[in-house]
């Protein structure tokens, strides 16, 4: 038989039996939505990650506590590791002329009180070079100065999104709020900073960390980021180490950073990481998706043994006016396949569709850095091994079909 005729018959037996070809299609739909849904949301992941990394600047390093050759992760800094970057590190760095800006930071969640609104918010301990550092604008009133620092005077600074909520319509310069239940002077508000690191700086109360750290009886920063200019970036991180080598104490001639007790990180570093943990990522998801589609397959060999049953007679009856074993075979195989793809298609619009919705949603109530992306390669792989599925589990029942004995399949009630 011409292969038109087998898609033709294969497509009208789909449509007579269209019930139990949708339940049957189920698993290949789910799989390959899956497939899709989630190497999309992971590029997406990704690609919101790096632009977040991006903002770090080429010429920016971290420091953090943690051993100097990564071993104890290159992320935000473990609270389960050992502390060792402090303000004496931060006041021997910025003594450096090489240095274009240095800022300490500590983040945590605290209560924020004003009249009758409590709210419970980002607080961030800086110091006054943390506007240098990342070109962020006032909106009104005064940043944090080096005086405050020094003196730890209990002043903060609002992002957009806190002043509205703290105090609507009503100007906050001047007026006092409660963070853990001590006062601070409310002196500026920052113009809208969108996101960064991971952070929304619209919604952070800024305050002096040398103020943060008293107040919280703590003794360590969570990072030192420092502006290096022009300098190469690898100079600058050896001369950091060198450093705080001699800062901390530490007898390391060799310059093994295993032995260092603290970690530097710069923009390719941490987007080398970035890209990994993707990758790892898509590929765990994939993995995961690639089990429905398996099980899809396993599904559809079943119901094509049960209609292969079903259509004993028929076979018999095709094979009495001269069907050979290989249009019996083609016939059902094609069907299979048939099933496998329309099922993939349906799995492709609907793996688009709800990544399109998710996407729009993350950046509705989270950030615009947040862009679809259409995975072209799950699209491709997913119709492929949703026809590869449709050969694999329809060719056992299909060839089963194929040896029946005509006579016998005749007789078959």
């Amino acid at each position: 038989m011409k292969i038109n005729d087998l898609l033709q018959i294969s497509w009208q037996n789909l449509i007579r039996n269209r019930r139990r070809a949708a339940l049957t299609m189920l698993g290949i739909v789910i799989g390959v939505m899956s497939v899709i849904l989630m190497l999309s949301v992971g590029q997406a992941a990704e690609n919101y990650i790096l632009s977040q990394v991006a903002a770090f600047g080429s010429d920016l390093l971290i420091v953090r506590s943690g051993p100097g050759d990564g071993s104890g992760g290159t992320g935000p800094p473990n609270m389960m590791q050992k502390q060792t970057v402090d303000m004496d590190d931060y006041d021997r760095l910025r003594r450096e002329n090489w240095i274009e800006a240095i800022s300490a930071t500590y983040y945590t969640d605290l209560l924020v009180e004003y009249q009758n609104v409590s709210i419970t918010n980002r607080i961030a301990g800086i110091t006054q070079d943390e506007l240098i550092m990342y070109d962020t604008e006032m909106k009104e009133g005064a940043f944090i100065s080096e005086a405050d620092v020094d003196s730890r005077t209990r002043v903060a600074v609002l992002g957009v999104d806190v002043a509205k909520e703290l105090f609507g319509q009503e100007n906050p310069i001047g007026n006092r709020i409660k963070i853990k239940k001590q006062s601070y002077r409310v002196i500026g508000i920052l113009g809208e900073s969108g996101t960064r690191f991971f952070t929304n700086l619209d919604q952070v109360v800024y305050v002096p960390i040398t103020t943060l750290l008293r107040d919280l009886a703590e003794d360590y920063v969570l990072f030192l980021n420092v502006k290096v200019g022009d300098l190469p970036i690898e100079e600058a991180k050896e001369r950091i180490r060198i450093i705080l080598r001699d800062t901390h104490n530490l007898d390391n001639p060799e310059g093994d950073l295993s032995e260092d007790d603290f970690f530097i990180a710069g923009q390719e570093d941490t987007a080398e990481r970035a890209g990994l943990i993707g990758d790892i990522l898509q590929i765990l998801l994939a993995s995961i998706a690639a089990i429905s589609l398996i099980v899809g397959g396993v599904g559809i060999m079943n119901i094509m043994f049960v209609t292969v049953t079903e259509r004993t007679r028929e076979i018999g009856l095709r094979k009495a006016v001269g069907a050979k074993k290989g249009d019996i075979l083609s016939q059902f195989l094609i069907e299979a396949i048939v099933l496998c793809i329309v099922g993939g298609i349906i799995g492709v619009i609907l793996g688009i569709s709800i990544s399109w919705l998710g996407i729009q949603a993350l950046r509705a109530y989270e950030s615009d850095n947040w862009i679809f992306v259409i995975p072209w390669s799950g699209v491709v792989l997913g119709l492929l091994v949703s026809t590869a599925i449709g050969i694999i589990f329809g060719y056992i029942p299909a060839r089963r079909a194929s040896n029946y004995d005509a006579i016998k399949a005749l007789q078959y009630e």
